[in-house]
């Protein structure tokens, strides 16, 4: 007798019972395709695997960074100082931001915390992934937590962790 193994999503399937007509399709899967088409779902994997940036010895989201090459080492230099060169401090400065404004103008699924928390838990998931695949040998951290460095609700943060 053969084994079958089901390795879950890191979405709970089940949330698309939550999605206000939705009830058509068959799994999230065929919802995406659908609502997104191919340019959103490339927008999303963008989202989920992004470009990174190393500014120094820091590691950031570089969507969140908002200053280009020639402005960085000034950028890092405030940064230094500002946060006593404290490394996870900085990089917590640039990397963490509120769920709710990756959706900004969007409010019909800000009040159902399922829902939000699902795109949360793929945002760790995959940035981890992404963090892991470029820098093997760094502990860097991606988590959530709520109201982070100034940031409101539920946030997620990237940051390195150095053994003291």
């Amino acid at each position: 007798m053969e084994n079958i193994k089901i390795f879950e999503s890191v979405i709970n399937s089940n949330v698309i019972n939550e999605i206000e007509d939705a009830n058509w399709c068959t799994d999230l899967a065929q919802y995406a395709t659908c609502k997104c088409k191919i340019d959103g779902l490339i927008a999303a994997a963008y989202l989920f695997c992004p470009q990174l940036i190393q500014v120094k010895d820091y590691i950031f989201i570089e969507q969140f960074w908002n200053c280009n090459k020639e402005a960085s080492f000034e950028n890092i230099s405030e940064l230094e100082e500002q946060y006593h060169n404290d490394k996870k401090a900085i990089e917590m400065s640039v990397n963490t931001w509120s769920i709710g404004d990756f959706f900004v103008g969007e409010s019909k699924f800000m009040d159902n915390d399922n829902i939000l928390i699902q795109f949360a838990n793929a945002i760790v998931y995959f940035w981890k992934s992404r963090v892991k695949d470029l820098f093997p040998d760094r502990k860097i951290v991606v988590k959530l937590d709520n109201d982070l460095m100034g940031e409101l609700g539920l946030c997620v943060t990237m940051y390195e962790e150095i053994a003291e």
